[in-house]
């Protein structure tokens, strides 16, 4: 789909929405025999489904995410365009108390050069907003997705999908005086298709039960959490195998989160918590616990202009490194402002630093700098207009820098948006 055709479909369906809903009911049916044709919701948001199509077409200018002292082949380029086509579809229905959803995205993205690098892209979720009793409610999701990872959640260079297949479960049965137990569960396998990703492909159960207690602006959650990664043969997809790396690591994690609403402009989260890892799945507490925190704001100065702000130590498994769990520190901060009705400014800065943990067979080798620590640096800056109320277009400039071993690779991205979502 075009950036024509979305803008067509806007103009047939979007400009005309409320000229059908009066035109289409019961009156235009009268004519035909008696039989009574059903009439067009008068809001789009009440039709059994929604529709959505979106186009971006970027230049990224190391689209191989290439060192600056690579050397490249010749005829290859160091950046590239690319278009990816969208469209989607979203509905949800009621059965006793049950709220049941689906939202599918597909797409395809198309390389100007690197088409050997084409691909289709998804999204799909479906599953259940239960209700038991009026002291019971959770969610069953099932989720599929498949998209091109960023600089700043991969290995090395090239271009990577990442596949996720996913269930997860949550629960939360209420007590009394503002005391609820909670229960969450999870299965989780992804699959990346670029180079050293592969060696973080796995295959994640995850099991978790905690407390929580909520009166009025303030919600604080005690959770504890297991889970089991099987990353299968993960040494023989390097080729200078790292001692330690194992096969199957555990988690253990303890954390207390709290939650407040300051005033309706201000809410505050925080976290710590303690992480543990063990190789291969083991119910015992780990020798070594780490500590883990954040803490988030986010704050509407004004009617237009709304700040947030982030910064946190995570231990969790490896997305960037090559490891048996990955730290990572993050600060980021983000301003956005409502010029007028139809026209938003955005900004965003962030930096981030990543190393491996709990993978003793690093240190003293090739791999300690190689695979095991980066730099991350990133600035964003964005204009949103809305065209009308289903139409908006944006254009939005992204600079990362990702350096490890003494090595900056940087990247530059410009992508400009058209989004069709009735509502």
């Amino acid at each position: 789909m075009t950036l024509g055709a979305v803008l067509m479909l806007g103009g047939i369906t979007g400009g005309r929405g409320d000229e059908l809903s009066d035109s289409v009911g019961l009156g235009a049916a009268s004519s035909s025999g008696g039989f009574v044709l059903p009439s067009i919701p008068e809001n789009w948001a009440d039709m059994p489904f929604q529709m959505t199509a979106n186009e971006v077409v970027s230049y990224n200018s190391n689209i191989l995410a290439n060192p600056t002292n690579a050397v490249l082949v010749p005829g290859q380029l160091r950046g590239d365009f690319t278009s990816t086509t969208t469209v989607g579809v979203s509905t949800k229905a009621y059965w006793y108390g049950q709220q049941f959803f689906f939202t599918g995205d597909y797409g395809l993205v198309r390389y100007h050069h690197l088409t050997d690098e084409d691909s289709n892209i998804y999204t799909f979720t479906a599953g259940d907003n239960w209700t038991l009793t009026s002291r019971c409610a959770g969610s069953v999701v099932t989720n599929l997705t498949k998209s091109p990872t960023l600089i700043t959640e991969q290995v090395g260079t090239g271009i990577n999908y990442a596949t996720t297949t996913a269930v997860s479960e949550t629960g939360k049965c209420d007590v009394s005086n503002g005391y609820a137990l909670v229960v969450n569960s999870g299965w989780t396998k992804t699959n990346n298709s670029g180079g050293l990703n592969a060696v973080n492909n796995g295959e994640t159960v995850m099991v978790a039960a905690g407390i929580e207690y909520a009166k009025a602006q303030d919600t604080v959650t005690a959770l504890a959490t297991i889970s089991n990664t099987n990353y299968g043969n993960r040494t023989g997809l390097l080729t200078t195998p790292v001692v330690g790396l194992a096969n199957n690591v555990a988690f253990h994690s303890f954390t207390l989160n709290y939650s407040r609403q300051i005033d309706p402009n201000l809410t505050v989260v925080g976290q710590v918590g303690l992480v543990g890892v063990t190789s291969g799945f083991d119910l015992s507490l780990p020798k070594t616990l780490l500590p883990t925190y954040s803490l988030s704001a986010a704050w509407t100065v004004t009617p237009k202009v709304a700040v947030t702000a982030s910064g946190s130590r995570t231990i969790a498994p490896p997305t960037t490194v090559v490891g048996n769990a990955q730290t990572s520190y993050q600060a980021n901060v983000g301003l956005t402002y409502q010029a007028t009705p139809k026209v938003a400014f955005g900004a965003t800065a962030s930096a981030a630093y990543t190393s491996t943990a709990f993978t003793p067979g690093l240190a003293g080798t090739i791999n300690s700098t190689l695979l095991a620590a980066t730099d991350y640096y990133s600035a964003t800056g964005s204009v949103t207009y809305t065209v009308t109320p289903f139409i908006s277009a944006a254009l939005t400039a992204a600079y990362t820098q990702r350096v490890s071993n003494h090595t900056m690779t940087p990247q530059d991205v410009i992508t400009l948006s058209l989004n069709y979502a009735p509502h």
